[in-house]
């Protein structure tokens, strides 16, 4: 399960890489097509993004934020994940969880307890298909026009980067049309530390196996 979970948030990093990496193409061939097209980046109002999701604030151990979710909990493992439900609309609140050294359990158990949650990093929210231009509409109101986007074909992600969170509206092709059914809260600080950590303990395997193969 956990691996599957670190899969995933890989996943959503790499889209956020791309993403950002891209948006500056993306603005420049629209003017070109198209002068009257807005830019992106000009337009994007960066101080309205949240750092976290609803009154929930990036870092957040779980147990913290169990009260604090939106919609009646419906599951959560006590370290990695909640999820909840409102009507049509799912909330996965993802954590970010260090597996607690050995050394450290053996020299102090208290410590590894008060650490043995993750701190909260994403916010997915899923429901049914809607139209596209409707939900981008609603997350333009709030934020102002996107920074960057991957979509082709009608599917891909548009993205609403910040300082400390990126926001990425997922669209997908139905019946040869746009919708939307998922939206990520990501917190970029976190995904980094993810990122290291994920490369981190490869590298540590990678060690042990070399290790046993020693004669």
């Amino acid at each position: 399960m956990r691996n599957i979970f670190l899969a995933i948030m890989l996943l959503f990093v790499s889209v956020i890489s791309y993403s950002q990496n891209n948006s500056t193409t993306v603005d420049n061939n629209q003017n070109q097509n198209n002068p009257k097209q807005e830019v992106p980046k000009e337009n994007t109002d960066k101080s309205s993004i949240p750092e976290g999701y609803g009154n929930i604030s990036w870092g957040i151990l779980l147990s913290d934020a169990r009260d604090k979710i939106a919609g009646r909990l419906t599951y959560t493992d006590e370290k990695t994940v909640i999820i909840s439900k409102e009507s049509e609309i799912q909330y996965y609140y993802g954590f970010f969880y260090k597996e607690p050294e050995e050394n450290e359990a053996a020299e102090n158990t208290e410590a590894v307890q008060q650490k043995d949650e993750g701190k909260l990093f994403y916010v997915l929210i899923s429901f049914p298909y809607i139209d596209k231009d409707l939900i981008y509409e609603k997350i333009k109101e709030k934020y102002g026009i996107h920074t960057g986007e991957t979509l082709k074909d009608n599917q891909g992600a548009i993205v609403w980067d910040s300082e400390k969170t990126v926001i990425i509206m997922w669209v997908e092709r139905y019946n040869k049309k746009p919708y939307c059914r998922k939206i990520t809260y990501l917190s970029k600080e976190i995904a980094k530390e993810l990122n290291e950590y994920t490369k981190n303990m490869f590298i540590k395997k990678e060690l042990d196996v070399l290790k046993n193969l020693k004669p």
